[in-house]
């Protein structure tokens, strides 16, 4: 059993009018009272600022993968078990020997965890120009090894993973473009988890794609304490530069949810994607037509679109 339980307060993409719901990030809803706003909102508070001068980035800065919870599986192994579609298979040392797994990142299923990459979501030395190059080393090795949200660690077809590198949305997004939107919000989630700033490419890149996809409500993760707020952090810039940020929005700003009868099904869902908690039991269809239920199962306790 894992003692970190990653997605415990993670991206649920909920569809505020019928069509398609982007996200394969579903997770069970937090046990306390989430925090909902919609992604135009939530993308608006984020700190727009010049990204630091990258000839300071180290990767090595950025600790990983460590052995968080003393389980003997690093962050790597926790990553590739949490996101297997069939119980993975391990070997001494907690290495997984077998699994399937699903890339967003290029539609691809893959059988043999050699083929597949952990990807951060927002790359370390985008983090680091982003506002990572003022944090602790602890700070920074916290963020490389983040299992507290399902959406800040993916595992992707390595192929894909190194065609992304370190690039941003406004040089790169997956080339399975049904993702595109899933591919943004968690972008944007996972930016401001971290209380990390965009620059002004990457601020039209994302502005210019969420005009593309349907109206949703995002249930955001929690952010990292003690982490400084890009907007404050002014020499995060390159020299001359500054930073601006929209204040935040009031809770009167936030969509909210009072019961699942205001919970719209989304209008598909991805197979084997997490599922919020308002639709343990229900049934919706795939993009080819196949009934899934949101259930959880007798090796998987969290709740996921299964046949």
């Amino acid at each position: 059993m894992r003692a970190l339980i990653r997605g415990s307060a993670t991206a649920v993409i909920i569809a505020a009018v019928a069509g398609l719901s982007s996200s394969i990030f579903q997770t069970p809803m937090p046990a306390r009272a989430a925090s909902l706003t919609d992604v135009s909102t939530l993308t608006s508070i984020l700190a727009v600022a010049p990204e630091a001068d990258s000839a300071t980035y180290n990767r090595d800065l950025f600790v990983h993968w460590i052995d968080a919870d003393g389980n003997g599986c690093d962050t790597r192994e926790e990553v590739l078990i949490a996101e297997s579609k069939v119980k993975a298979t391990l070997g001494a040392g907690c290495k997984v020997l077998t699994g399937r797994w699903y890339s967003a990142y290029d539609n691809l299923t893959i059988a043999h965890p050699s083929a597949l990459d952990i990807d951060h979501f927002v790359p370390l030395h985008e983090a680091w120009e982003s506002g990572a190059s003022h944090w602790t080393a602890a700070q920074r090795q916290a963020y490389a090894n983040d299992l507290g949200w399902a959406g800040a660690l993916i595992a992707v077809s390595a192929s894909s993973n190194r065609s992304k590198s370190d690039q941003d949305p406004a040089t790169w997004i997956p080339t399975y473009k049904p993702f595109d939107c899933a591919y943004v919000e968690n972008w944007v989630l996972d930016k401001y988890r971290w209380s990390l700033s965009i620059d002004a490419a990457e601020k039209a890149a994302l502005d210019a794609q969420l005009s593309k996809c349907p109206p949703v409500v995002l249930v955001v993760p929690a952010m990292v304490a003690g982490i400084p707020s890009s907007a404050d952090v002014t020499s995060n810039a390159r020299p001359g530069a500054t930073a601006s940020a929209a204040p935040s929005p009031t809770a009167s700003a936030k969509p909210s949810v009072s019961s699942t009868a205001s919970v719209k099904l989304p209008g598909f869902v991805t197979p084997g994607a997490y599922c919020a908690a308002e639709f343990k039991g229900l049934k919706a269809k795939s993009e080819t037509g196949v009934l899934y239920t949101c259930k959880s199962s007798a090796t998987d306790a969290r709740l996921r679109w299964r046949r």
